[in-house]
């Protein structure tokens, strides 16, 4: 069955043409849908670096998250994003197949992260 998995990652800017030229990178918070962490990952990456980012890292711990509690999860998160981020429906629909997608990026220069 699959689960709800949040990997925190460090990308280059890559190819990526959405950031800002002053910065060298991101620190981003990926939601996968996937059998096992390994997998939420792998799927993680490869949409980041279809996006054009090179990935760097990831970032402490890998987090099975429980689909269920999705909505306070973003509240407590991520506030300012709940009208960006899928809904609650969005996240038991995205367990029957394989979904991933993004927090906001947070963005930094060379020298102070990169």
């Amino acid at each position: 069955m699959r689960g709800l998995f949040l990997v925190n990652f460090k990308v280059g800017r890559g190819s990526n043409g959405t950031l800002p030229s002053t910065l060298a990178g991101a620190y981003v918070s990926a939601y996968a849908t996937a059998a096992d962490h390994e997998s939420a990952t792998r799927l993680a990456v490869k949409k980041l670096t279809s996006q054009g980012f090179e990935f760097l890292s990831t970032q402490g711990p890998i987090t099975r998250l429980d689909p269920g509690e999705w909505s306070l999860h973003v509240v407590q998160s991520w506030p300012e994003f709940i009208d960006e981020l899928p809904k609650q429906d969005e996240i038991a629909a995205g367990l029957e197949r394989e979904m991933v997608f993004f927090g906001p990026f947070v963005g930094y220069e060379r020298g102070l992260g990169g």
